[in-house]
């Protein structure tokens, strides 16, 4: 393997720098799925669910 050693200016040496670290961090989590959001949306979902048991059980009948 030939291995070509390039002259890289400050900038691009840094602008590779850069998006290596974005890249390692991994993506970034949108804001309505913190922790709390979810832990409320989690919530929402469970109760409806069981609004919509409810409403089989009693047509049901």
């Amino acid at each position: 393997m030939i291995l070509k050693t390039y002259k890289m200016d400050l900038k691009t040496l840094n602008r590779i720098d850069k998006l290596r670290r974005l890249k390692s961090r991994g993506p970034q989590t949108p804001k309505w799925l913190k922790p709390y959001h979810l832990l409320f949306v989690a919530f929402l979902i469970i109760f409806m669910f069981g609004v919509f048991i409810k409403l089989l059980e009693q047509n049901h009948i």
